[in-house]
């Protein structure tokens, strides 16, 4: 596979009222195209800000991050961020409206995800009528539908119950294999960055480093259940626990 995305020799500073803090320091990483990652770390050691500059939200740093030409990403917070005044249907579309790219292949595809996720029969309904997990979903069509190279997924799940953020993560992670997607995820939970990713990047209290890389093989990857199933899991579980122990 060929890198989609290369980091190199990446640094953040913030400068405050008690001085300047060194955030991230000395960052390399190469990402593939269609891998899907972790960032595993502890809390505030600068996982949201590498997102923030991978996307470029954020320009302010030193070193290079260097992509594909005409790289599409696409961002999914913690926060579904639906518009209560918009139908399902209209949040849906959004970022095709926004992007001025509302062919009806696109419009097709949306309508594909509305029935996949089961949303289509509540498509003119308000995101008030909605489940939390059915608007985490909805948050998940809007960012599918632009059709990205790249999902940034921040915390997408955190909000959801044990179930739903199993079912869901387990959606995301189905239709990102199926469709050869790169995925760059950001979570505090172990048994979700195993199950769900090719490589988990366990990064360094900040200044933000990288601590290991940890590449995750399993015999079946047809879903993140039957990982979880892996006889290695265990084992990951606690490379992984092991590491990021030594930073607390």
């Amino acid at each position: 596979m060929n890198n989609i995305i290369k980091i190199d020799c990446l640094s953040k500073n913030y400068h405050t009222k008690e001085g300047e803090i060194e955030a991230i320091k000395d960052f390399n990483l190469e990402i593939k195209e269609g891998e899907i990652i972790s960032l595993v770390g502890p809390s505030g050691c600068g996982k949201s800000t590498l997102l923030s500059l991978i996307s470029g939200l954020d320009t302010e740093c030193k070193g290079n991050i260097i992509s594909k030409n005409k790289l599409k990403m696409a961002y999914m917070l913690q926060s579904d961020a639906l518009l209560p005044w918009l139908t399902i249907y209209e949040n849906a579309i959004l970022g095709l409206k926004i992007n001025r790219d509302l062919t009806k292949d696109n419009l097709a595809y949306v309508d594909y995800l509305l029935n996949l996720y089961n949303l289509k029969e509540f498509k003119d309904n308000y995101p008030k009528s909605l489940s939390g997990g059915m608007k985490q979903r909805l948050a998940l069509i809007r960012t599918l539908a632009v059709k990205p190279d790249i999902l940034l997924l921040d915390e997408p799940f955190c909000a959801l119950d044990q179930q739903a953020r199993m079912l869901i993560s387990d959606d995301v992670y189905q239709i990102c294999k199926k469709e050869k997607k790169t995925v760059i995820l950001v979570t505090h939970n172990i048994e979700e960055a195993i199950t769900f990713s090719d490589r988990v990047i366990v990064l360094s209290k900040r200044p933000t480093m990288i601590k290991n890389i940890i590449s995750i093989n399993m015999a079946n990857n047809s879903s993140i259940l039957e990982r979880r199933k892996d006889t290695s899991y265990q084992t990951y579980f606690d490379m992984i626990w092991k590491d990021l122990e030594y930073e607390s």
